[in-house]
């Protein structure tokens, strides 16, 4: 496992898509998507179904990658409620960003 995780560091550092094998075993099938398509506070993507933070951040990724593809993760931010929100900047393969915003209630952690 350990040299699975270091390749996967360096694979980081070559390829915009963050391990894609590591996160889509932490979100499990049990992550489930509602809401809008994030692309406001109002229409944030709603993760539910998830058992930790970790398994919460791999979701949020998941939802990207699906609905994203080719964007790089620029920035993060969130936003402390209730409700807890996730903001992430996104720099898409046209070269332009937006802002996702993930309703991340159901799992955050103080």
């Amino acid at each position: 496992m350990r040299g699975f995780v270091l390749a996967c560091g360096l694979l980081l550092l070559a390829t915009a898509d963050p391990c894609p094998a590591l996160a889509q075993d932490a979100a499990a099938p049990s992550a489930r998507y509602s809401g809008g398509d994030g692309l406001t506070l109002k229409k944030a993507v709603v993760i539910a179904g998830v058992g930790s933070v970790s398994e919460g951040m791999a979701a949020e990724q998941e939802w990207i990658r699906i609905h994203y593809p080719g964007a790089v993760i620029e920035s993060k931010g969130r936003v402390v409620g209730p409700p807890h929100y996730d903001v992430i900047t996104l720099k898409l393969a046209s070269g332009s960003r937006v802002d996702l915003h993930f309703d991340i209630t159901g799992f955050f952690v103080e």
